[in-house]
């Protein structure tokens, strides 16, 4: 787990400008108190002695060291007595808040901070109590981090660390447990991450058994449980927000966004083909023990086809052709291999296109009887040949070498290359 990196990262990020101005101090300093620099901390209060003897109520001259509290309202009533800058306050108080909550984090993951054997290969445990573990230091996690922002909220009026990374483009939401329920009204959100964070635990216990054999009966209970968990989100949500959640957190919302792979959508779009999805939902893959059975492989073919037709009807047949076109691997290979060269962004989608039409061109061919072997691999060969210099127009001789080599295996099918 390194979710905790992750936190100290962003609270280091939001402190980075203080590191002139925080030491450890080399004599003895009550617990719990704030050391800065003196010097920095005089600049940033005017050098202003008087000021300072005012906000303390000392009758002699004070240091900074007057100013070292333990209470962060009495530390920043005082530094506003002197005209502090308020940024600078805030950098102070963050800076002291993040240093006081950076051990509890650390504690709740103390496996990350021992040295890994990094000379042994890595080998995934599936360990149902480490996972149950980790699931609750990540409560314990979320927690603490509430506790320290009602902190920073109860001192200033606002999350003043949230808000600075927000002003600094960071989404700092990214790590939070339940940011896909951020379409709830606040109230909600506690209750209904607390029942996922129990239910969590029954789904679990079912991987746990399960290790990977997906077979009929662990989809069927997949299934079940997902049913399950849906009629239990119910007590919580209305109609429309347990629809808007099934369409952010659903296993259908989780095989879309596995299938998309780039394609733009527009809501409505997203939500057809979503209702789409989920009414087909396994039935279009073979989980059954019937693998082999020619019936229910040509049901299967059928259904993939029954489905591709309701996403041309519903999304126009252009856009469904993209979305079938995206689920091909050669097709992922060759919209990366453009992106990343800067070409037309047509280029993908046309070579795919030569793609299909040689395929095409090659298995009517081979069910050509009339052919003799020697005329067949002849009329393969010219296929492949004229393929090839189409791609190549496309491409360029340099990048064609490289398709080759990441995701062109395909042209070999059709005929072997001609010899040099």
């Amino acid at each position: 787990m390194k979710a905790i990196s992750l936190i100290i990262a962003l609270s280091l990020a939001a402190s980075a400008g203080l590191a002139v101005l925080l030491f450890r101090s080399d004599h003895a300093t009550p617990a719990g108190t704030i050391q800065v620099d003196a010097s920095a901390a005089t600049a940033a209060a005017g050098n202003s002695r008087t000021a300072m003897n005012a906000a303390t109520g000392a009758a002699t001259p004070v240091s900074w060291r007057d100013f070292q509290v333990a209470d962060l309202k009495e530390f920043i009533r005082r530094l506003r007595a002197v005209d502090c800058p308020e940024s600078t306050i805030e950098d102070l108080v963050i800076a002291e808040v993040n240093r006081r909550y950076a051990p509890k984090l650390r504690a709740l993951w103390p496996e990350d901070v021992v040295q890994n054997d990094y000379w042994k290969p890595y080998q995934q445990a599936n360990d149902p109590a480490k996972v149950k573990k980790n699931r609750e230091h990540m409560r314990q996690q979320q927690a603490l981090q509430k506790e320290k922002t009602a902190l920073l909220v109860e001192l200033f009026g606002v999350d003043i660390e949230k808000q600075r990374l927000k002003e600094e483009g960071i989404d700092n939401e990214s790590w939070i447990p339940n940011r896909n329920l951020s379409f709830l009204p606040e109230p909600k959100r506690d209750a209904v991450q607390q029942y996922l964070d129990d239910y969590q635990d029954k789904e679990q216990d079912f991987y746990a058994r399960v290790r990977g054999g997906w077979d009929a009966d662990a989809r069927a209970e997949q299934k079940r449980l997902e049913q399950e968990k849906l009629a239990g989100l119910a007590q919580f949500l209305t109609p429309e927000e347990l629809r808007e959640f099934e369409l952010r957190n659903s296993q259908t919302a989780s095989q879309l966004a596995s299938d998309l792979h780039g394609v733009s959508l527009t809501r409505e779009q997203y939500e057809a083909l979503f209702d789409i999805r989920k009414k087909y939902g396994d039935s279009i893959y073979n989980w059954s023990d019937a693998a082999n059975d020619p019936d229910t492989v040509k049901q299967i073919e059928q259904n993939k086809k029954n489905m591709q037709a309701d996403i041309a009807s519903a999304l126009g047949a252009d856009k469904g052709l993209e979305m079938e076109r995206a689920q091909d691997y050669s097709y992922q290979q060759l919209a990366r291999l453009a992106k990343r060269n800067d070409l037309p962004p047509d280029t993908a989608s046309k070579i795919y296109d030569f793609k299909q039409a040689a395929e095409k061109a090659t298995q009517d061919l081979r069910s050509n009887s009339g052919l003799t072997p020697e005329q067949q691999q002849a009329a393969l060969a010219q296929i492949r040949a004229e393929t090839e210099q189409s791609i190549k127009t496309a491409l360029g001789d340099k990048l064609y070498k490289r398709y080759l080599n990441n995701g062109g295996w395909w042209l070999n099918n059709i005929a072997r290359p001609s010899p040099k």
